[in-house]
């Protein structure tokens, strides 16, 4: 079979498909899409959960054990106060308003949304 000039169509520069238009550039739409969008980013609006690690500066007047004080009344045992306060957060933390914070750590949990 021969060809005559109405059979042949050019091929895309870009990707060599033959398609029924081609661009004044000779790429094709999915190219021609492809091209100028290369340097331009998608914007979406991202929804997701973090967990934030901060350390915090706190000053409350607490009745302290007399197990952690000394005979002078002063703090002894500094460690076991500590532990003390981490294991009995309900004798503090409802009080306690930071007068400083900063932020450690951020972690991303999960994605909840994208859109």
């Amino acid at each position: 079979m021969s060809s005559t000039s109405a059979d042949w169509r050019p091929a895309c520069l870009e990707c060599g498909d033959v398609p029924e238009l081609l661009d004044e550039d000779l790429t094709c739409a999915p190219c021609r899409i492809r091209i100028y969008l290369k340097d331009q980013r998608m914007k979406k609006t991202v929804k997701f959960s973090i967990e934030r690690t901060t350390e915090a500066e706190v000053e409350l007047e607490l009745t302290i054990p007399d197990e952690f004080l000394d005979e002078d009344g002063e703090i002894r045992d500094e460690d076991g106060f500590c532990e003390w306060l981490n294991d009995n957060p309900s004798q503090w933390e409802m009080e306690a308003e930071p007068f400083f914070e900063e932020i450690q750590d951020t972690t991303v949990l999960e994605l909840l949304n994208a859109y």
